[in-house]
């Protein structure tokens, strides 16, 4: 029993498995993982990459967005699932944290759900962030160039020049996510 729930507290606190959604009640069998051949060999450093506003990714309507309708403005992007219980933790702390973070400052959340409806169901009982969309696989491209682990959530802070000053994975102290949108400029 101990075992269990040593085992238990540590998936939890390590986070949510961001290749896999959980069964459905009419399947059992988890989604498959991500090829772990189109991972790169070792992480880049997010300043040796491009600006986050030269990527694109679905408004949940479906419709492409391109995140350089942020710029000039630094973000805080939340990658997470509406089935990741660390990452709704961590978006209620980004939300309690909300109405003292600088204006500025515009905070994205970005799913990795299979399917917007999840996210819009969700949204209609949780408070939703400036921008909510799905993540687009050129965008989780981009995150597995910085950190190649699949685990969730993540949460990116990128400076008004589009460049990601962080990438902080697992939930967010109340302090450090203070702290790290008080610091982006």
């Amino acid at each position: 029993m101990t075992r269990a729930c040593v085992g238990l507290l540590c998936i939890v606190l390590a986070g949510c498995d961001g290749t896999t959604v959980p069964p459905t009640s009419s399947d059992s069998s988890p989604a498959p993982a991500a090829n772990p051949a189109a991972a790169p060999a070792a992480p880049m450093a997010p300043s040796e990459l491009g600006p986050v506003h030269r990527l694109t990714v679905t408004d949940l309507d479906g419709k492409q967005v391109s995140l350089a309708q942020f710029a000039g403005r630094p973000m805080i992007i939340e990658i997470w699932a509406t089935w990741c219980g660390p990452c709704l933790a961590n978006r209620r702390t980004v939300h309690e944290l909300r109405g003292s973070m600088p204006e500025r400052v515009r905070v994205i959340g970005l799913s990795v759900d299979t399917g917007a409806q999840l996210v819009r169901t969700h949204l209609k009982s949780n408070p939703a962030n400036d921008f909510e969309g799905m993540a687009s696989p050129e965008f989780m491209e981009f995150v597995r160039t910085i950190n190649p682990s699949p685990l969730i959530p993540k949460t990116m802070y990128v400076d008004s020049k589009g460049r990601v000053a962080d990438l902080a994975e697992g939930t967010q102290s109340a302090k450090w996510l203070a702290a790290m949108a008080k610091n982006l400029k």
